[in-house]
């Protein structure tokens, strides 16, 4: 039978793709990880690395265990945190990923959450939102704040809306748009615009919105990161769009303009479905998605 630990070398090996940063995040000697993961392939019966002098490589075997290994690992954790929630009030840990543009209110509401759950410990990842689905999806994170709804037949996440924001567009003092309060889309066409790296979900509502006028932008530059694109523009290297709390957050300085028609962006919070959240992650889930929540 397989162990849990057997598990844990494994994964840490799949991850790292490398056998002595994997022996150096476990703790471990790196001829000691090698002989577990040699005996679990006995065990199986079958090759789950390919390996030589350059590089270290699942085998289609290796990348189904690894699939598995993540799910019953982040069960382990789940029941344990579930167990000390019951032992003793509300305790344990959550790991919480985060849209970037819902980072700065995140932070506001996590502050409040650690000061009144104190005995649970948070453990935060910035990621855009397909990374996020698949880490919740694997396994590896057990709530995330997307930035917008889960699709419709994903029937493996439960979510709840965190209330809709209008996208904006931002642009230096000077420049075509400059002293206007709002621009049609539709003049956004040959413009020089920052556009967001694949994956991002407000990436691609600006995409559709644009797509749906019949706009082709200059994309001058990809980012994935508002604070990126929001510098751009604030020296008139290109304009960009973003939810408008990230535009009127503190930073370099810039002009926010509405757009019309207005795109808007629908976040919300999501995490497995199948199973009762630990106490830990209902406090989270009813804390952050509330009536009076922060986010």
């Amino acid at each position: 039978m397989i162990s849990s630990r057997q598990l844990e070398y494994f994964q840490a090996v799949a991850r790292e793709l490398h056998f002595t940063r994997a022996a150096e995040a476990l703790r471990i000697a790196q001829p000691a990880l090698s002989q577990q993961i040699r005996k679990l392939e006995r065990q199986l019966g079958l090759t789950l690395f390919e390996r030589n002098n350059h590089r270290v490589a699942l085998t289609p075997a290796g990348a189904a265990l690894l699939g598995h290994a993540d799910r019953i690992l982040a069960d382990l954790v789940a029941v344990e945190d579930e167990m000390l929630g019951w032992a003793g009030g509300v305790r344990g840990r959550i790991r919480v990923g985060t849209a970037r543009g819902l980072l700065g209110r995140l932070a506001e509401a996590l502050a409040v959450f650690c000061r009144t759950y104190p005995a649970v410990e948070v453990e935060l990842r910035e990621l855009n939102t397909e990374e996020m689905a698949a880490a919740l999806h694997a396994g590896r994170l057990d709530v995330a704040t997307l930035a917008a709804p889960p699709p419709p037949d994903d029937r493996r996440l439960v979510w709840r809306s965190l209330g809709d924001e209008p996208l904006v567009l931002v642009t230096g003092a000077e420049g075509p748009f400059a002293g206007r309060d709002e621009v049609r889309i539709a003049e956004l066409d040959g413009a020089d615009l920052v556009v967001y790296a694949p994956g991002s979900a407000v990436g691609g509502i600006i995409l559709a919105a644009l797509a749906e006028a019949g706009v082709r932008p200059h994309a001058r530059f990809e980012s994935r990161e508002y604070g990126t694109a929001r510098a751009l523009a604030a020296v008139g290297l290109a304009a960009a769009i973003m939810p408008r709390s990230v535009a009127v957050a503190p930073g370099p300085p810039v002009s926010v303009l509405g757009l019309d028609p207005e795109p808007v962006w629908r976040p919300s919070l999501a995490w497995p479905s199948g199973r009762r959240p630990a106490p830990a992650l209902a406090a989270f889930i009813d804390f952050l998605a509330g009536d009076k929540s922060p986010v």
